[in-house]
């Protein structure tokens, strides 16, 4: 009870003081000299733990001139003269007028990276190269519930092509990986202009865009579909969306506070700030926009609002000194919005750690990133709100998914929190352990959301090549017999087509199917039934 009244104050003082609060209660900082240059930044996009800035500086210089196409660097391939000529025909592309000078563009854009103490004062700026910049446009635009992901604008091809859209990119330690598309169900937009945020539990976008039901640049939201999968963009309606240009939206961690930009008639001069509350699941019914008071607000253009609840900083760019510089002001009380997990993988039948294992973590669709465990001991962070999961890996070893949720608005009496994970011995006749598998309704067709699990198990038979395998599809008693267990024979042959895809011999996966025939539970509710709907993996030789 106490957290959540803690939780209601940072709200409340989120919401509408922000509309109201006298001027000098709020202490507006512009950002230091070495990461606000004499060229603009725009797009300021914070980590969860509110210590690493990313953004984007505008037609700097000494951009990064990596341009691959075709399978080849031209800028190491061709003189400087040619390789500036070719620049500027695709900034002339880009632009549709032509272009003198591709470092002067607008659309020179790299995405640059500040690190900050614990008190939140930065102190060093890095300018990655390729593949997190290019020679062409780049800009984180979100942080995702996965600490090592995040969305960037434009897509990407291994030959050096680029498309209107959005990517992922992931990082291990300091090493960026090439960036994948994303899909939005019929995504276009009619300018150049694009913006994006990510709700804080992963399954939410707000897009502004330019289509063919938008009035100017409008606000839409998309619903997660599958891994890297959206719905069509769907028009927020028109107490959010005007005439005016709408844009730059931000999702604060309530999931209902919205940040935004927008020229609407409120606005002191050019773009002004605005926040606005989801007051139903619709996700069309908010409440009237209220325009954010100076000196957060200004005369000049103030957009790209950016709210980190660990810090209580609302970051956001201004152009009111004459370029556009990222400022922050502190509008709400520090809350952390990540606690430490600890833990220790033991063997279950010693109850002995399990030395020189691994833990897979991530959010719960995608579980992709790895840490290790000196000793079977690790540590690691996890955000409030967002169900993780963890399995321990080991050549040799089989481990037990688990998945954590802790939620964003109780209290934590401890710094962190500790956590079992438990290895198994390859034995045969014993069961492999896997997350749930979920399929279509009533159908032998895997939801996406389980391919990473999957691919966890073609994982572990690919480490150890002797094992074999027999996936044991079951159901619950609602339907006749023989359509159950034909149901459940065909799932399990889906599942064995799965891996084989994914190179496992066909004669190391076997596919049975029980129906009904084994319950775990006497079928009695729902919640019952769905625990006999399951497909379980039982290793057949070694």
């Amino acid at each position: 009870m106490k957290y959540t009244l803690l939780i209601t104050a940072a709200l409340i003082v989120l919401a509408w003081p922000l509309a109201a609060q006298p001027v000098a209660e709020f202490v507006l900082e512009k950002l230091p000299e070495f990461i606000n240059s004499p060229y603009a930044e725009i797009t300021p996009v914070i980590s969860r733990d509110g210590r690493t800035l990313f953004f984007t500086r505008v037609a700097y210089p000494e951009f990064c001139r990596y341009l691959f196409l075709d399978s080849i660097d031209l800028h190491e391939k061709f003189p400087p003269e040619r390789y500036e000529r070719i620049l500027r025909n695709i900034y002339s592309e880009l632009e549709r007028k032509p272009v003198s000078s591709p470092a002067a563009s607008s659309f020179n854009q790299d995405v640059w990276i500040a690190e900050s103490d614990s008190a939140f004062t930065f102190y060093l700026l890095q300018h990655p190269g390729p593949p997190l910049n290019n020679a062409l446009p780049n800009s984180i635009t979100c942080i995702t519930p996965d600490p090592n992901a995040f969305y960037c604008i434009n897509q990407f091809s291994p030959k050096g092509d680029m498309t209107r859209g959005f990517s992922i990119i992931r990082r291990t330690d300091s090493i960026w990986h090439f960036p994948k598309p994303i899909e939005v169900a019929e995504y276009y937009t009619m300018t150049s202009e694009v913006n994006l945020t990510m709700s804080f539990d992963g399954k939410v976008l707000i897009l502004s865009a330019t289509r063919h039901d938008s009035q100017d640049m409008d606000l839409y939201v998309c619903f997660k579909e599958g891994e890297n999968k959206w719905s069509r963009p769907r028009h927020l309606g028109p107490i959010i969306n005007t005439r005016s240009r709408e844009t730059t939206p931000f999702l604060s961690e309530d999931n209902r506070t919205l940040f935004f930009s927008s020229n609407r008639w409120e606005s002191l001069g050019g773009n002004d700030i605005f926040m606005s509350k989801r007051l139903d699941d619709t996700w069309q019914n908010w409440s009237e926009p209220q325009r954010i008071v100076e000196p957060i607000n200004s005369r000049a253009d103030d957009s790209q609002p950016y709210f980190n609840m660990t810090s209580g900083y609302l970051y956001f760019t201004s152009t009111r000194d004459g370029n556009s510089d990222i400022f922050r002001v502190r509008i709400a009380p520090p809350q952390p919005t990540e606690l430490t997990l600890r833990g220790r993988i033991l063997h279950r039948k010693t109850y002995q750690p399990v030395t020189e294992a691994v833990v897979r973590y991530g959010a719960e669709d995608n579980p992709s990133n790895t840490l290790s465990a000196p000793g079977g001991f690790f540590s690691l962070k996890i955000p409030k709100g967002v169900t993780f999961t963890l399995t321990p890996e080991k050549i040799g070893l089989a481990g037990t998914p688990t998945t954590v949720f802790f939620p964003w608005d109780h209290y934590y009496f401890q710094e962190y929190q500790w956590i079992d994970l438990w290895m198994d011995s390859l034995e045969v006749g014993s069961k492999i352990e896997l997350a749930p598998i979920y399929f279509k309704q009533s159908l032998p067709v895997i939801l996406e959301s389980s391919y990473s699990e999957l691919e966890r198990l073609a994982d572990l038979l690919q480490n150890n090549p002797t094992l074999a395998i027999r996936i044991e599809g079951h159901t619950d008693n609602v339907g006749r017999p023989e359509d159950l267990q034909r149901l459940s024979e065909q799932r399990a042959q889906a599942i064995r087509d799965f891996l084989i895809a994914r190179g496992i011999a066909p004669e190391r996966v076997e596919g049975v199917g029980f129906g009904a025939s084994y319950p775990v539970n006497d079928n009695s509710t729902e919640e019952l039934r769905a625990q006999n709907r399951r497909v379980e993996i039982r290793i057949t030789r070694i």
